[in-house]
């Protein structure tokens, strides 16, 4: 009936009752603030009440923003153009978007250029491509948003070409710092900034606001900074950085911005996602792979001009193009996943294999990242997606499992590869064709030898458990006060143990739909992919599970998000 997986259920700590006391609110906030290490009263009044205005350090703490800030004003009283370089993901558009927005709010003219690169014929990171493009745009000042941190070479073009360069990026950096006028990253050892978990949007909106303390100083125009926050938090949420400290705070504010924006990018977005309630996951699954479509499958200049559209004509065409561009992702990624899977399968399934790689000139290379996700969440193990290129070139991204470096077993891998870069969780990488059957040897190899078979078998942390009576208007509200969700503060999992289903059926071909009882009180479930679990109408289980509101005809009433289930008593 389960997936093979491991239930962990967190210790239920005393502290959680005394904070719970000491804060006035349920012993549920209380335990589930201890799950997340947060047992000082004070910092959970913070993690709680988090305020805008209260709870945002300043933007000049950034070793490099005042000299970042003072280049931008000159820029703008001179009237000298600014050319933008982002990254073509969610983060990078989003963040590109701001500046954008921002530099047109106080009075930029001529209006700021863009350079997006073309996944597949630039690639990632700053590109000649783009900045000859810029600086013959007329472009005196190159701010690059997601990308830049270890571009020494290009950054040096640019300054060639007449460019004074500042970098907003949250990647790694080099030993040496690139050759830019100022560097405006939090993941420097000396940034200055005591919060290292920016995404790029977030570096892009504290470089904004440096720049309009600078304005203020000066007498100039001091736009009002709350609607620059619906996009970071789209490029927070879609980067899966944590959602702690600044973040938490940014993504709060920012989704109630999203909730109520006018703008007509936004808007237009919002109604092609078929987005009413305005939370995490639908910035997740509903915006971001609309936004991400146009970068992964053409051009990722269309999300920018959506997100800086003035034109409400124009934003509800463009939103149209990228809702269009991510139904055709969703198919390719599904014929990609069905050959993916045949591959594994002819091969004898997984077996005692600990990494997988995977290549097919059939794969296109803007979906293989998500292809490798869904493989790591099929068979939890290590992937590489590779996609065949003309030259006998490959291009292929990676995902990995709790516990395995990925960038350590590539890097170990690293004389079969043309490049490659990353981190533990996810690479990506280039590799001559004929080296992939040494590349999957050498790869199983080394995820084997740095594992033990434990750690094929997936965890998942539950909160604690739950009578199905408690799971009611109460426990959403307690559950709202935790919100904004993501990386870093998970959406809590409950379990609720001997429930008798009620009734079953399969909605969407691919959704499970139950109806639960415990003790007299029953409630609906949905689990999402979870068709092929063998469940009866009748038989008693213990499930896991999230909760969430459901809104029928005017109604809010509490509905269980299942996330995996087992015979009663089995675990």
């Amino acid at each position: 009936m389960s997936r093979l997986r491991r239930w962990r259920l967190a210790p239920q700590h005393e502290g959680g009752a005394a904070l719970a006391a000491a804060l006035g609110v349920s012993p549920l906030i209380g335990q589930l603030l201890a799950n997340r290490g947060i047992g000082d009263a004070e910092i959970a009044t913070t993690f709680l009440g988090s305020r805008l205005d209260q709870h945002l350090r300043s933007p000049m703490l950034f070793r490099d923003m005042a000299r970042a800030s003072e280049r931008l004003v000159d820029a703008l009283g001179r009237g000298e153009r600014i050319g933008i370089y982002g990254d073509y993901d969610v983060d990078g558009v989003s963040g590109s978007a701001l500046l954008v927005r921002f530099l047109r709010s106080v009075g930029a003219n001529p209006e700021p250029v863009v350079h997006i690169p073309h996944r597949l014929k630039e690639g990632y990171g700053l590109g000649p491509v783009g900045i000859e493009r810029l600086a013959a745009a007329g472009a005196r000042v190159m701010i690059t948003v997601d990308c830049g941190a270890v571009a020494h070479q290009e950054i040096a073009l640019a300054n060639e070409r007449g460019m004074d360069v500042i970098v907003c990026d949250h990647h790694q950096v080099a030993e040496t710092r690139p050759p830019a006028l100022a560097v405006i990253n939090p993941i420097e050892p000396d940034a200055g900034f005591p919060f290292s978990g920016l995404c790029g949007t977030g570096v892009a909106f504290y470089l904004a606001l440096g720049t309009r303390m600078r304005l203020r100083e000066r007498g100039g125009p001091v736009p009002d900074m709350r609607r620059l926050l619906d996009l970071v938090a789209l490029g927070t949420l879609a980067d899966l950085v944590p959602v702690v400290e600044e973040n938490r705070v940014l993504v709060k504010y920012g989704l109630r911005e999203l909730a109520t924006s006018d703008h007509p990018g936004i808007t237009a977005l919002k109604r092609v996602a078929g987005v009413s309630h305005l939370n995490s996951s639908a910035v997740g699954f509903r915006l971001a792979p609309r936004l991400n479509a146009g970068g992964r499958l053409a051009d990722a200049t269309r999300s920018l001009d959506l997100l800086t559209a003035i034109d409400v004509g124009e934003a509800d065409r463009l939103a149209m193009v990228l809702d269009e561009e991510n139904r055709a992702r969703q198919v390719i990624e599904r014929e990609m996943m069905d050959e993916a899977v045949a591959q594994v399968e002819a091969a004898g399934g997984v077996g005692e294999r600990r990494g997988l790689v995977i290549a097919s000139p059939e794969f296109h290379p803007g979906v293989v990242g998500i292809v490798a996700s869904r493989l790591v969440e099929r068979y939890y193990r290590p992937t590489v997606v590779i996609a065949a290129e003309d030259g006998g070139m490959g291009r292929g991204s990676g995902r990995s499992i709790a516990g395995v470096d990925l960038y350590a077993a590539l890097a170990a891998c690293r004389d079969l590869l043309e490049r490659f870069g990353g981190h533990r969780m996810a690479a990506g990488l280039s590799i001559r064709l004929e080296r992939v059957p040494e590349l999957a040897a050498r790869f199983d190899a080394e995820i084997a030898a740095r594992t033990a078979p434990e750690d094929f078998v997936p965890q998942v942390g539950v909160d604690c458990e739950l009578p199905l009576r408690a799971v009611d208007g109460g426990c959403l509200a307690d559950l709202a006060r935790l919100e904004p969700f993501g990386t870093g503060n998970h959406e809590p999992l409950f379990l609720s143990r001997n429930v008798r289903v009620r009734d079953r059926r399969i909605v969407g071909e691919h959704h499970l739909k139950l109806v639960l009882e415990q003790d007299g009180r029953t409630i609906q479930a949905i689990g999402f992919g979870m068709s092929d679990f063998s469940v009866a109408t009748g038989d008693q289980v213990d499930v896991l599970y999230g909760v969430m509101a459901n809104e029928w005809n005017g109604n809010i009433s509490a509905e269980l998000r299942l996330r995996d289930l087992r015979p009663a008593g089995a675990g």
